[in-house]
């Protein structure tokens, strides 16, 4: 269902827009709605989440982009011998990459990303079983991450849909987001 959305919006916005070339746009900010699966050890679940970037694009299909994501909060078991707890999971970050771009045409563009990124998590922990990858209360750290996507260009304004993996610590989350960005 959010596919068919996502398709029918690029369908509209390139029906009711003028196109242009998939080149450099200079500075540029967005956002998206994303879809974020956390695989650990007692938490695998997905939660919707969002997130909030801007950038900058280099002639040279290079780039820069710096976001701050929020991935919502997970829930999931811990069990054992000694009983039952239950997690909550927070977690946010803020990144900094570096971009790259090529082209498909006049008004798509494939594109990925490589970078850092700061993160932060607060757990919450209600029980008495214990697991090495969880301890109550907050923490942070820094990390690489990376992603892909696809962009579709209608003058200032785009759409874009797009994958990215983080590794907070111990912990794995994958995002598919749909969003725009306009350019400045």
């Amino acid at each position: 269902m959010a596919l068919a959305s996502y398709v029918g919006a690029v369908v509209l916005v390139a029906a009711l827009g003028g196109s242009r070339p998939a080149a450099a746009q200079g500075f540029y900010l967005g956002g998206a709605a994303s879809h974020a699966a956390i695989n650990a050890t007692v938490v695998d679940e997905t939660r919707n989440s969002y997130k909030f970037f801007l950038g900058y694009e280099l002639p040279v299909f290079l780039g820069f982009e710096a976001a701050w994501v929020n991935f919502g909060k997970f829930d999931g078991v811990i069990t054992s011998a000694g009983g039952s707890t239950r997690v909550g999971y927070d977690a946010k970050t803020a990144t900094a990459a570096l971009t790259g771009r090529i082209p498909l045409g006049d008004l798509v563009t494939l594109y990925g990303k490589a970078g850092y990124m700061y993160w932060s998590t607060d757990v919450a922990l209600t029980g008495t079983a214990t697991d090495p990858h969880f301890e109550a209360g907050t923490d942070h750290g820094h990390d690489p991450f990376y992603g892909a996507g696809l962009r579709f260009n209608f003058g200032k304004f785009a759409v874009l849909g797009e994958w990215e993996r983080y590794r907070l610590s111990d912990v794995d989350i994958n995002a598919v987001s749909a969003g725009f960005r306009v350019t400045l």
